[in-house]
């Protein structure tokens, strides 16, 4: 069995259950005793906490417990301590007895999944008919095709940051497409609504090829190496190509609104928008990722009251 889960844990309480192990830091050695420590993080599908080895005076004590916390690794906690630094809860172990390889999991219970995902797929489907323009809606048809859709409606957004979860990016990208057909009718029609949606539908999909999801989310080396959004700029460059036909200057927007979506050469963008719908784009993406995590984070805490997240700093639950 699972045993608790993140969310249910708090200060005072011992914790056991299974988890999935997300990183890790190096050991150190103690400034004024014998012996080492170590740090690491755990997450399953409601959540991610810290975890403290403080391990024995025995120099084995780490040596024993280090190589069974690798990233991606299952491992069940017993009876550690649960406490509060700094605002945040942690689980403070001490012997190597209260650590273990997981033998028996449900990976499911590990990695957090989208409610409906088939409804968003359905959801998917209707935007991409509902294109006017034909040379873009041949090329959404092109690229969410069925080979690719299922991937695509799989894959998180990020590792732990907005949408981190099974069905984050397609979350995320219908999310953004309403928000982009509502400020074309707010400007009065003077925005290209289906260049945006297009914009919005692909401009995280290189994070398909970027991430990968097995007890926890992890980077992919193609996904580290390039970047997901040159990963997007290519994929939809060879859709475009392979097509015949595509108005060059549309397919030129296209892929300046996925390669300046970020906004700025400091956010990670090899470009910065440089026409009306790329800047709606850039500025949608922002608002819609930076009030999912800010909800996310308001989420993981019960009560009132302050708490110090790592990104915005002081937020207020209340």
């Amino acid at each position: 069995m699972k045993g608790q889960y993140v969310k249910d844990l708090q200060a005072g309480q011992r914790a056991s259950g299974y988890f999935a192990v997300t990183s890790r830091s190096p050991p150190r050695r103690y400034n004024n005793k014998a012996g080492s420590w170590f740090g690491f993080k755990v997450s399953d599908k409601t959540g991610e906490v810290d975890v403290k080895f403080w391990g024995k005076p025995e120099e084995d004590s780490v040596e024993r417990v280090y190589p069974l916390v690798d990233v991606g690794s299952v491992i069940s906690i017993r009876d550690g301590e649960v406490s509060t630094y700094n605002g945040q809860l942690q689980i403070a172990l001490n012997a190597p007895e209260q650590v273990c390889a997981a033998r028996d999991y449900d990976q499911a219970e590990l990695v957090r999944a989208a409610d409906d995902i088939e409804g968003m797929v359905a959801r998917l489907r209707e935007e991409i008919g509902a294109v006017k323009n034909p040379d873009i809606r041949r090329l959404l048809e092109s690229v969410f095709d069925d080979d690719f859709v299922g991937p695509y409606s799989r894959s998180p957004a990020s590792r732990s940051h907005h949408h981190g979860y099974v069905g984050g990016l397609i979350e995320h990208s219908l999310s953004m497409a309403s928000m982009a057909k509502e400020a074309a009718r707010q400007h009065g029609q003077r925005l290209d609504a289906d260049l945006m949606v297009a914009g919005c539908l692909l401009h995280d999909i290189g994070k398909v090829h970027s991430y990968r999801t097995g007890t926890v989310i992890e980077s992919t080396p193609e996904g580290g190496l390039l970047g997901h959004i040159p990963i997007g700029a290519m994929l939809v460059g060879a859709k475009i190509d392979g097509l015949g036909g595509f108005p060059p200057v549309l397919k030129n927007k296209l892929l300046h609104m996925i390669l300046s979506h970020h906004g700025s050469l400091e956010a990670g963008s090899p470009v910065q928008p440089r026409f009306p719908e790329a800047l709606a784009l850039h500025k949608i993406d922002d608002l819609d990722a930076q009030t999912k995590y800010a909800v996310q984070v308001r989420g993981q805490h019960d009560g009132s009251g302050e708490i110090w997240d790592r990104r915005f700093g002081s937020m207020y639950l209340d």
